[in-house]
């Protein structure tokens, strides 16, 4: 069979349900259990499917004038901000945002990118999920020769424009902080998803341990679910670790503050007997019960850059351009987290 013509109906078949089925699991549309939709979705990938870009939805100028941004969720401040800034920028060449957040599911992933392609996008913005769980919804952006960038995360062994924050860098700078206040005992709390960003946080990380000659238990490095209530549970374990750690480094701004919120529930003194520092350095961060020490993310430059890297592929369709990186530096924000209240400056007297 030829990979790229296969259709909705030679799945059909070899699935044993209707082309309807079919077409509504794919699409993520209701009216289908997860388990079939499932099942449906592995197969279409296993046989090569490519969604169909037929013309019918396009303009006279045979231009949707539109781009597909998929994040994972906007709950995390930085993905507003990148979104925002995307935005800025294409609307002022007349193009309008579809926006799809794919709340860290595969699944969900790949169904997006299918919708996208079947409105006819002229470009997609991505942040992928997975290492290699998320190529093959690349894959099918290929195909279709659909413009591609990646902001904020990578799928490394694709081929594409990218945009990204210095994780490595920002981990790094992290964790020497933390040493350098004295701490040797440090944990690290990511992400389950095996995403790029997820990688390179954890390798700074623990090349800043490596650098010091200090090791990380298992029991000291906790993956899970990259939010406030992840960041929680993420303490209550830590906190039964014998010996406890010093310290803990978390993936992101919601694990941060989950984090900050479990220790001090459980009568933990922030810095004085846990100290604590991650990622992305956001208001929240800086308004926390205890502020907490971050990597600043410039958001600004995220969105703006990666947009203005999807205009030049969109532009020039039919030349061939050369693959652009651009890794954008962060900055470390000490906070009382780590280095405790600080004395505020008495006004001078007159």
């Amino acid at each position: 069979m030829n990979r790229d013509k296969v259709t909705l109906h030679d799945i059909a078949k070899a699935a044993g349900v209707s082309q309807m089925t079919v077409s509504r699991a794919i699409r993520g549309a209701p009216g289908v259990g997860k388990q079939l939709q499932r099942s449906i979705t592995k197969l279409a990938l296993s046989m090569g499917y490519v969604p169909n870009r037929s013309l019918h939805e396009l303009g006279r100028h045979g231009s949707s004038m539109t781009v597909g941004v998929i994040l994972p969720y906007l709950g995390n401040t930085i993905f507003a901000e990148i979104l925002e800034n995307i935005e800025a920028v294409l609307s002022s060449y007349g193009y309008r945002i579809l926006l799809c957040c794919t709340f860290n599911n595969i699944i969900k992933e790949f169904h997006d990118v299918s919708c996208l392609l079947e409105r006819q996008v002229n470009g997609i913005i991505w942040a992928p999920l997975h290492l290699e769980d998320s190529i093959p919804a690349a894959t099918i952006i290929k195909k279709q020769h659909c413009p591609l960038v990646f902001v904020d995360r990578k799928i490394p062994q694709w081929k594409s424009d990218s945009v990204l924050a210095d994780d490595f860098d920002g981990s790094l700078a992290l964790t020497r902080h933390l040493l350098e206040m004295g701490h040797t005992r440090i944990a690290y709390v990511g992400a389950k998803q095996d995403s790029y960003v997820e990688w390179e946080r954890k390798r700074g990380f623990l090349e800043g341990m490596q650098e010091r000659n200090l090791s990380v238990p298992d029991e000291w490095i906790i993956r899970g679910d990259s939010d406030i209530a992840g960041g929680k549970k993420a303490a209550s374990q830590l906190l039964k670790c014998r010996p406890k750690p010093d310290a803990v480094l978390c993936f992101n701004d919601s694990l941060s503050i989950g984090v900050e919120m479990g220790l001090l529930e459980h009568g933990i003194n922030i810095p004085q007997q846990i100290a604590l520092a991650g990622f992305s350095g956001t208001l929240e961060m800086e308004t926390a019960r205890v502020p907490i020490t971050g990597v600043f993310q410039d958001a600004v430059a995220l969105g703006k850059t990666s947009a203005e890297f999807l205009l030049k592929r969109m532009i020039n369709t039919k030349v061939k351009l050369a693959h652009e990186e651009k890794i954008l530096p962060t900055k470390l924000v000490a906070r009382e987290s780590t280095i405790g209240p600080q004395k505020k400056e008495k006004p001078a007297s007159h």
